[in-house]
């Protein structure tokens, strides 16, 4: 019997006196490869559901191998546990011929994709664990990708603050403040939005002295609306600006959000100006050189959480999990971080084929095939698929096939409250002139 080809995998390792890092376990310390019908279960009931589904409904997991017995099989006793037809042995014998470098087994202790949830605890992430139970509780719903459409929306998970915590998001913060919101590209967005809302109130107020000072508000919670209304400028936060730096490990902050945008919307305005009127109109006018002052503004994070792939293709790596905590393969741990800042080197798995982008993985020094595979560790002394040692594929895929079996799993929007911060700088701004027509025999417009 040919010996079984372990793989390479990463695992996280902590400890009391350095921070978390990934630790590469390969050569005879790799991980065995296994084949299997078994799937990722999806039979636990999903969060607040009142009744089991019915047993005899398919199974109908990732992959979509293996089925529950029909009521005609259970009552018949004598229809066989195994299929016996040609067909479908045929089928058996080219799935085993063609994952020779595995270890053939047909139970494994269950693994359900709810248990991910406690397992991102046990790894010290109970942000991602808590925004993971929102997803699964949620009612049945797709993120249409368009980033201004109405969705489902959180902001109750995360906090400005709690980002704020991470060096690297810090660092692009006091940047996007001090810098970036000054862009000639920002500051013509912002000359826009104030126009519009300081000559509205001029042209609607009667007094000769109007207030036109203001801050923006969030109607109705409806922080969407807000957002669209007068944010002004973003920074891109990346996977590598929320891992460790040091050892580019994913903290709790890579596990929730991944990429995530800051904002920055105008906040509190003072608007001041010269006031006279223009008889060379009739009827006459009365009017203001405005000036703007923007001395704060707000800034908040906004996010989607949601399972949808660019490419169907090629379903997003989340990593290979069990009940205890995440491994990561090394093929596709490099092709995510890769992809960050490089796409075109990203290779896309298309029905298990690979194909490649100027990268020939081929010449690097790991197989490709295990990916979507569970994997066996085998850390546990003289034993084999023990169930802390087993670990399974999970890709965005895996949520979408959980979503259309339970009708639950609501993807959405999430967003940190906005908080006002205070300008070093204040943001000065030429408005023009505001008019209004004034009433004849009236001597205030």
């Amino acid at each position: 019997m040919a010996k079984v080809r372990k793989v390479p995998y990463y695992v996280i390792e902590r400890s009391l006196l350095r921070s978390p890092r990934w630790r590469l376990y390969k050569g005879s310390a790799g991980a065995v490869p296994i084949n299997t019908f078994q799937t990722i279960s999806f039979d636990r009931l999903p969060p607040g559901s009142a009744t089991k589904a019915d047993p005899l409904l398919p199974n109908v997991t990732p992959g979509g191998v293996r089925k529950e017995k029909t009521r005609e099989e259970k009552n018949n006793p004598g229809s066989p546990d195994r299929p016996e037809s040609a067909t479908q042995q045929k089928r058996i014998s080219l799935f085993r011929q063609r994952y020779i470098d595995a270890e053939d087994r047909e139970k494994l202790a269950i693994f359900d994709l709810q248990d991910i949830p406690a397992a991102m605890e046990k790894m010290g992430w109970p942000v991602a664990a808590k925004a993971a139970r929102r997803w699964f509780s949620g009612q049945a719903h797709v993120y249409n990708d368009q980033p201004d459409s109405e969705q489902p929306l959180d902001d109750s998970i995360v906090s400005l603050r709690w980002v704020l915590g991470y060096k690297a998001v810090k660092s692009k913060f006091d940047e996007l403040l001090r810098s970036d919101i000054y862009s000639e590209k920002a500051l013509a967005l912002v000359e826009r939005k104030l126009l519009e809302r300081v000559r509205d109130a001029f042209q609607r107020s009667q007094s000769a002295k109007p207030n036109l000072n203001f801050e923006t508000e969030i109607i109705n919670s409806d922080l969407r609306q807000f957002h669209i209304d007068w944010h002004f400028q973003r920074k891109k936060i990346s996977t590598f600006d929320t891992s460790d730096w040091d050892w580019m490990t994913p903290t709790d902050l890579t596990a929730t959000l991944g990429n995530f945008l800051l904002y920055v919307a105008i906040g509190r305005v003072e608007v001041q100006g010269q006031r006279y009127f223009d008889y060379s109109q009739n009827p006459y006018r009365y009017c203001m050189d405005a000036e703007a002052r923007m001395t704060h503004v707000y800034v908040y994070l906004k996010d989607n959480y949601s399972f949808n792939d660019k490419d169907p293709a090629n379903s997003q790596y989340l990593g290979h999990w069990n009940k205890h905590g995440m491994t990561s393969s090394l093929v596709m741990a490099a092709n995510e971080l890769l992809g960050q800042y490089y796409p075109s080197v990203k290779m896309r798995l298309k029905g298990g084929k690979k194909e490649e982008y100027r990268v020939d993985w081929d010449y690097l020094p790991f197989p490709q095939k295990p990916l979507d595979k569970p994997i066996d560790t085998r850390r546990s002394f003289l034993r084999k698929f023990v169930e802390m040692d087993v670990y399974w594929p999970v890709f965005n895929r895996s949520y979408n096939d959980w979503r259309a079996r339970n009708d639950q799993g609501e993807d959405f929007m999430i967003y940190s409250k906005p908080e006002l911060h205070k300008l070093e700088t204040p943001i000065t701004i030429k408005l023009g002139t505001l008019s209004r027509p004034c009433k004849a025999g009236s001597p205030i417009c």
